[in-house]
């Protein structure tokens, strides 16, 4: 998304729960929409900014006496890049625009379906982390165990887009290398962009090791029909 975006962290924004950490700042995601809650959510939003803000529930959460489910407290701000009607309600695609935090939230009504709250800007106020992080990442994907990764070839070309900053790759290998909703979350809540990216440096690190490892311990290597497990 190349044009800029104003926030105005003043005003409510509609919630969006889902279950596990879903979108970053700078990746995209699809979303159908189709409850009522929800249509009437994307309706306000369209008539507005656009903007809606991805929450992420509690795995453990007991639901309020109202019956609203207990979110964390970060979300990713998103924008609603493109949408379409559809028999069920909505199709749109969303862009991450930004972390926030929730600092109230306003419970739906008979009128308005769906929650709203009133976030603050979550991020931190820094320059784009250094090229050095940039090219440790170059080296670890040209090692052969990250190379089977299925993303790897376009990590390969967002590292090589000049118009792409460092502290944006790595948010797109965020969401695009790891599933763990856990890991995401670490992600999406810590304000230093360095922080992520040495975290994501890591977890590479530690992917690589855990391929070889499942390398070491492939059925061609097992003898008399045995497994390590």
């Amino acid at each position: 998304m190349s044009q800029s975006v104003s926030v105005h962290f003043k005003r409510r924004f509609p919630l969006f729960p889902l279950p596990e950490t879903m979108l970053l700042p700078h990746a995209m995601m699809p979303l159908s929409i189709f409850e009522p809650r929800y249509i009437q959510l994307t309706d306000h939003a369209l008539d507005s900014s656009g903007q809606i803000a991805i929450a992420t529930i509690h795995k453990s959460a007991q639901k309020k006496p109202k019956g609203t489910v207990p979110l964390r407290d970060a979300v990713c701000l998103a924008q609603i890049v493109k949408h379409e009607k559809a028999s069920h309600g909505y199709n749109i695609l969303i862009y991450g625009l930004c972390r926030a935090e929730i600092q109230e939230e306003f419970l739906a009504t008979e009128a308005q379906l769906y929650r709203s709250a009133k976030l603050s800007p979550l991020e931190e106020e820094e320059d784009d982390v250094g090229e050095e992080y940039r090219n440790q990442l170059k080296h670890l994907l040209r090692r052969p165990n990250l190379q089977k990764l299925e993303y790897a070839s376009a990590v390969e070309q967002w590292i090589n887009e000049p118009d792409l900053s460092t502290h944006a790759l790595f948010e797109l290998i965020g969401c695009s290398l790891f599933d763990d909703s856990e890991l995401r979350y670490s992600l999406l809540s810590e304000p230093s962009g360095e922080v992520r990216t040495l975290k994501l440096l890591s977890e590479l690190k530690r992917l690589d090791k855990l391929i070889e490892m499942t390398h070491c311990q492939s059925q061609d290597r097992w003898e008399n029909g045995l497994s390590w497990n």
